[in-house]
């Protein structure tokens, strides 16, 4: 509905009741100019009757010449006319026309005069056939020695006094005219003058509405639009800070929903999606968002849209999570789902429904590693166990009866415990490594140093495989500072696994160089296997092994070792192989130089960083 201005009220108000002012006082002062007219008129009237009638009185014995000059006095004065009629009614003189033709005036055609022969002054309004207008007729009796010898009448013509008012009515009503223009103008500029400090108030209202926070300016006005003036920018302020305050805290909670773990996807009453954060947009590999877009349009998973659609008519605060798997980017993902109703409103503007979408892929992941763990912790010990409670077994049953049998479970014994000690060495060392928090203990080395050690180690094992091993050393001679405990895991496990799995005749290679002064690259290559594509992601778990056929001995825990050992060095692991064309494993790791231990420091001293 369209309202008209204020202003337009203020005027049409102020122009009605100027009007309404104006119209009073030009009815009053006419009706007063009118009756003030016909009251001076008449007493005139009365005047010039009651003249004649006195002079009459005091002079009847010689009445007829009075009344001849009476009656050529008032024929100078046309505006009104004298008649004197005897007791019978008989004209005696008449200011306008001659007695004798003059007819007699009865009473019943002359009201007036009969009340003025009874002993009254009389007054009639009538219309004269004579003169052929209407006057107003005054009359009064004439007494002589107590008796009424005439009647003296005066008549005035009411056109003239109708002539009278009429121009009064017209200088009234142009004065009225003029008074109306002066007031219309003097009305736009009061109502404009009056209108213009709330102009500037609605419109300062109004850009406040609009989000513009400019104060008011300060105006010459009333006290009490100063007043209201202060209290629309007090409630400018007040609104501005609750603003930015709502913003602030906005920007806060966009940032803490762009940031979290979780995909959090924002939808409005009609299942709109108006806002997702940056690990839903990495999850679903969306675009940036934009406009609301339906949720189906969005996340095109069965599984997800069954969820969220489930019970949504039940309108429930918070749905139970579930748990669905569902393939993203050829990957098989477990995903948890939480849906939260926030909002019972339908505006398509807010936020009504967050939908909550946590990838616990890493973690089913890491619980089927720790069960198979211990899976694979229990076998490997129950073999050896197993020999070894068989065995003494054996002992106690008295069958080791020779020496050569006795020394035959002994050698049992002797091979199983090794194969329990290696696998608890194995795992005190994956603990280690682990270990984030362990502290990094440097140690001055040399590539010929850990040729030196691998070779004493692993030289015996690859003669008596058929294998050619190969070290490589880049200046054998040159000094630098490394974790020399957590480096002997990652180049033992690597050695060790490759001549595991080389052939006979095959061949493991080992080259050290230094790609930097503060980077050691070490490559370990050998002809064995080698490792399908799709099973290379899983080598680094524990106890996983490959399906290559080929049975060879150990913990299964080595490449686990390796990978967090070069992870506690701050290094690079990485892995080209194809089957049957051996394995290339190349580890890049961060040193120190000698030059930079500090000046308390000697070359024998281990410190921990």
């Amino acid at each position: 509905m369209k309202f008209p201005s204020f202003f337009t009220i203020l005027l049409w108000g102020n122009l009605l009741l100027i009007g309404l002012i104006l119209g009073l006082g030009f009815g009053y002062i006419t009706h007063e100019v009118n009756r003030h007219t016909t009251k001076v008129s008449k007493q005139f009237q009365q005047q010039l009757l009651f003249m004649v009638r006195d002079g009459l009185e005091e002079s009847w014995h010689d009445a007829e010449k009075l009344i001849e000059q009476y009656c050529r006095s008032y024929s100078k004065i046309p505006e009104f006319r004298l008649t004197i009629v005897d007791a019978e009614g008989g004209v005696l003189g008449d200011s306008e026309y001659p007695a004798e033709k003059m007819e007699r005036h009865h009473t019943e055609q002359h009201p007036e005069i009969h009340a003025a022969l009874a002993g009254q002054q009389s007054e009639s309004l009538r219309f004269s056939r004579t003169k052929r207008i209407h006057y107003r007729y005054i009359a009064v009796p004439v007494r002589f020695e107590g008796n009424i010898v005439a009647v003296v009448r005066v008549a005035f013509p009411v056109a003239d006094l109708v002539r009278d008012q009429r121009n009064v009515f017209y200088a009234v009503s142009t004065g009225f005219v003029l008074m109306l223009f002066t007031a219309i103008v003097l009305s736009v500029f009061l109502s404009w003058i009056w209108y213009k400090p709330l102009r500037l108030i609605s419109s300062s209202a109004r850009r406040i509405a609009e989000g513009n926070f400019e104060p008011i300016p300060e105006l010459p006005v009333s006290r009490e639009l100063v007043q209201l003036i202060d209290a629309i920018n007090r409630m400018r302020n007040t609104v501005a800070s609750q603003l930015e305050t709502i913003s602030r805290q906005r920007e806060r909670l966009q940032t803490i929903l762009h940031h979290l773990p979780d995909a959090v996807f924002a939808l409005n009453s009609s299942d709109q999606v108006v806002y997702y954060n940056e690990s839903a947009k990495e999850m679903f590999d969306l675009a940036t968002p934009g406009n609301p877009v339906p949720i189906q349009h969005l996340l095109r998973y069965t599984p997800v849209l069954d969820f969220y659609f489930h019970d949504q008519e039940q309108g429930l605060a918070v749905v139970v999570p579930k748990r669905v798997d569902i393939k993203l980017r050829d990957r098989k993902c477990s995903l948890e789902l939480e849906k939260i109703n926030i909002s019972g409103e339908n505006d398509q503007n807010e936020i009504a429904i967050l939908l909550i979408i946590n990838d616990l892929t890493a973690i089913t992941e890491t619980n089927r590693m720790k069960i198979d763990f211990v899976a694979n912790t229990s076998h490997e010990l129950r073999t050896p166990l197993a020999t070894i409670r068989a065995t003494l077994d054996n002992i106690t049953d008295g069958v080791c009866d020779t020496p050569d049998m006795f020394q035959t479970v002994v050698n049992i014994l002797d091979r199983h415990v090794s194969r329990l000690e290696a696998l608890t060495d194995d795992l005190l060392s994956l603990h280690d490594v682990e270990q984030e928090s362990a502290p990094t203990r440097l140690e001055i080395s040399t590539t010929g140093e850990q040729k030196q050690l691998l070779e004493d180690l692993f030289y015996p094992k690859a003669v008596e495989r058929g294998i050619e091993l190969i070290i490589e050393p880049d200046m054998p001679n040159r000094p630098f500072l490394t974790d020399t405990k957590r480096l002997g895991l990652v180049l033992q496990n690597l050695v060790d696994n490759a001549i595991k799995f080389t052939q006979e005749n095959g061949k493991v290679q080992i080259v050290f160089s230094f790609e930097t002064e503060k980077k050691l690259v070490i490559q370990c290559k050998d002809t064995g296997c080698g490792i399908a594509l799709e099973e290379q992601p899983r080598i680094f778990e524990r106890f996983y092994r490959i399906k290559s056929g080929i049975r060879v001995p150990g913990t299964g825990l080595g490449l686990a070792i390796v990978k967090h050992a070069v992870e506690r060095l701050g290094g690079i692991l990485t892995l080209v192989s194809q089957p049957g064309q051996g394995c290339t494993f190349t580890v890049q790791i961060p040193v120190q130089n000698v030059e930079d231990l500090p000046v308390d420091r000697t070359v024998e001293n281990i410190y921990t960083l």
